[in-house]
């Protein structure tokens, strides 16, 4: 059957001049958390502003970094371009210049440069070290919508087929004369010693996949949510205790954005810039924020009075995983493709591509390993290798040590309102440096003997000791606002912020990105922080309620009604046009999926704020509105009947999306009666989701609008 979906361009707010508008909820920083969080905040019916200082990142977003080949699609949409945007491609601005490592300063943040391996976490990475009430048992229903919207995939190409296994083959049969078993690291994240899997990327429906896709259309929907990009957040204004707004910076112009009376602010800007938006808010340590006082001659940073510096221990105990690249020969072919392969390709690689197929769906890496060592400490170490083919019978693994390393650093800001480290995070206890050094020497002496499939290609000279000392991050920081109950303000506390990610000493300042992450995961890390952003959103909403917020949240719903599980955002991507006409077909072979993005000016939700009780008019109206006409019969234009079922969503069994412009219920249910197989509806906004089953009902907020097929 075929699908029709049509994906509405987000409307970008530019900075009006002058008086701003005000508003419940400041969010700084549009990543993964970020958007997250602003989008469950959203739901529940307060006003969300959402601040980027990047540019757009996907097409769909307005972005227009476009590849070479195709003028609807830009470098960030293309899975298998991303290792080369950093060097291959004119535009370099989703990189922040203000930070001691590569992060991501555009709509999606990191999820928009890093080399797409989406790992769910094991149950281990939240138990060992997250405080309780962060427990597993605690998020596995966040993981739960996290992966409902965002699932990531080890088999991306919609013919079901994996491209470019030579070195997959390479690496699997020696990993199984090793012992090693196979697995799929997306349905078995529990699964994390002497096992390998088909890489997992984040991808759907053969784009890029993160919360820009997945998230940011069901916020844009609502009309109370604002995203304003190229908005650079500085400071919280801060009274006291209580913080009012923040300074932005726009086009080198500041100027203050307020909050309702009873709003809060989140960060989430990075495990970077959160700490800059601290430390330049009068936040952290005291040797820090001298720093800022200092240099307000340079930076146009206003201090609060040193009374009210708030001395948390911001910056200190930052954590990342630790990679060591070791290179093999290998004695089967493989196969190795250059650059231009990727980002100049033939047609024979843009036709299958054009229908969700081939080697484009995939990211760089091929195969992938964990595996774990009980150290001299007493503590269980995990290692993760990412693999791949660097040249003609020849292939790379990047080898990391993550989560149970107990290496941390220091991160501070100069003069000039950069962040910068002040201690090296990496191997600096002994344990780490003994782990790595010896998990290498074991590897160096299997890929050494005779019968090895794998030969390293470094001298005999070469040591677990030595070569660990030639290092690189993981990009996988966390731990720069770390959230715990040890208030670091009194007895060498260690934590920023408090179980509800509040920051100590404020009363309506919040920390929702990596920053705020205790310890490190298992995998990469951009999987944890959307299952801890999920999570964050219901502890921020299960809060008291603001006593002075704006009338748009009076008849929100409560925080467990207000966050959906439905799967809402899983249409498959085919046809990518513009209204100028310009088209490229990009159907899947599996369902004859159609996509197309169209430009509109604006989206916005109009349902009714008024809860429904009402189940037994059986009245048939020829625009069924919510609440009035819950309950009530609608008859499709082919005399099919459904039952109007007002902020009622059904789990799952998504076939088919459509923008609904007029945002009619009675439209959205004549589209699904012309489809075959369609027999349920959610509305959101404008959105028209369409199902083949009707699933478990879930009672969802004042935006979502449901109908049924009776008969």
């Amino acid at each position: 059957m075929s699908r029709l979906l049509s994906l509405s361009f987000f409307v970008l707010g530019a900075l009006a001049q002058g008086t701003s508008p005000s508003y419940d909820y400041i969010i700084a920083g549009a990543g993964p958390a970020g958007i997250i969080v602003a989008e469950r905040l959203a739901e529940a019916g307060v006003s969300v502003l959402l601040l980027e200082r990047g540019n757009a990142s996907t097409y769909a977003s307005g972005g227009r970094s476009l590849v070479p080949w195709n003028n609807t699609l830009t470098q960030y949409d293309v899975p298998g371009v991303r290792h080369y945007i950093k060097n291959s491609f004119a535009d370099k601005s989703e990189y922040c210049t203000d930070t001691p490592g590569n992060a991501g300063c555009i709509l999606g943040g990191g999820t928009m440069v890093n080399q797409l391996a989406y790992i769910p976490p094991q149950n281990v990475d939240f138990d060992d070290k997250w405080p309780v009430g962060w427990k597993w048992t605690d998020v596995a229903s966040a993981a739960e919508r996290v992966h409902s919207l965002n699932p990531g995939s080890t088999n991306p190409s919609a013919d079901g087929a994996h491209y470019d296994q030579t070195s997959y083959n390479a690496f699997a049969n020696f990993f199984s004369a090793q012992g090693y078993t196979s697995v799929d690291a997306i349905s078995e994240p529990n699964s994390k010693h002497d096992v390998y899997s088909h890489a997992p990327y984040n991808v759907k429906n053969g784009l890029v996949a993160g919360p820009v896709m997945t998230y940011l259309p069901m916020a844009q929907a609502m009309s109370n949510f604002k995203l304003q990009l190229h908005t650079k957040v500085i400071r919280a204004v801060r009274n006291g205790s209580t913080v009012t707004g923040v300074e932005v910076e726009v086009d080198g112009q500041r100027q203050i954005i307020s909050l309702n009376n009873g709003g809060r602010v989140i960060l989430a800007s990075g495990v970077f810039s959160t700490p800059r938006i601290l430390f330049n808010s009068g936040i952290g340590p005291n040797e820090q924020l001298q720093i800022v006082a200092g240099s307000k001659a340079t930076t146009n940073v206003t201090l609060p009075a040193s009374s009210d510096w708030i001395n948390l221990p911001v910056g200190q105990g930052i954590k990342d995983h630790i990679i060591v690249t070791l290179n093999f020969n290998t004695t089967e072919s493989v196969d190795f493709l250059d650059t231009s392969y990727f980002i100049k390709p033939s047609s024979n690689i843009t036709d299958p591509y054009s229908h969700g197929n081939g080697i484009l769906t995939q990211g760089y890496q091929r195969f992938t390993f964990w595996t774990s060592n009980t150290t001299s400490d007493g503590s269980v170490r995990y290692f993760q290798g990412t693999c791949y083919a660097s040249g003609q019978n020849y292939v790379s693994m990047k080898l990391y040590l993550t989560h149970g390393l107990t290496s941390s650093g220091a991160l501070g800001i100069t003069a000039a309102g950069n962040t910068v480290y002040t201690v090296d995070p990496y191997l600096n206890t002994a344990e780490d440096k003994y782990a790595i050094a010896s998990f290498i020497d074991n590897l160096l002496v299997q890929t050494r003997k005779a019968d090895s499939t794998l030969i390293y290609s470094g001298p005999s000279t070469d040591t677990g000791a030595s070569l660990s000392k030639v290092y690189t991050g993981g990009s996988h920081w966390v731990a720069t606002a770390k959230m715990g109950t040890d208030d670091g303000r009194v007895n060498n506390g260690t934590s920023v912020v408090d179980l509800n990610l509040k920051v100590y000493g404020t009363d309506n300042l919040f920390v929702v990105d990596a920053s705020m992450h205790p310890d490190l995961p298992t995998g990469n890390l951009q999987a944890t922080v959307q299952v801890a952003a999920e999570a964050a959103a219901v502890k921020i909403l299960a809060l008291p309620k603001q006593q002075s917020l704006s009338s748009s949240s009076s008849s929100s719903s409560s925080a467990t009604s207000s966050i959906s599980t439905s799967s809402s955002s899983t249409s498959q991507l085919s046809s990518v046009s513009t209204t100028s006409g310009m088209s490229t077909q990009l159907s899947s072979s599996a369902s004859s999926t159609l996509v197309t993005l169209t430009t509109s000016a604006s989206t916005s939700s109009t349902s009714s704020s008024t809860s429904s009780t009402s189940s037994t008019n059986t009245a048939q109206p020829t625009n069924p509105t919510c609440p009035k006409s819950d309950g009530t019969t609608f008859t499709a234009k082919s005399g099919a009947v459904f039952l109007v079922e007002c902020y009622v969503d059904r789990v799952g069994h998504d076939i088919a999306y459509v923008d609904v412009p007029t945002n009619r219920i009675a439209d959205c249910v004549n589209k699904c009666d012309a489809l075959p197989g369609c027999v349920d509806i959610s509305m959101s906004g404008t959105a028209c989701y369409m199902k083949g089953v009707v699933g478990e009902k879930i009672v969802n907020s004042k935006y979502i609008r449901g109908a049924r097929r009776i008969s």
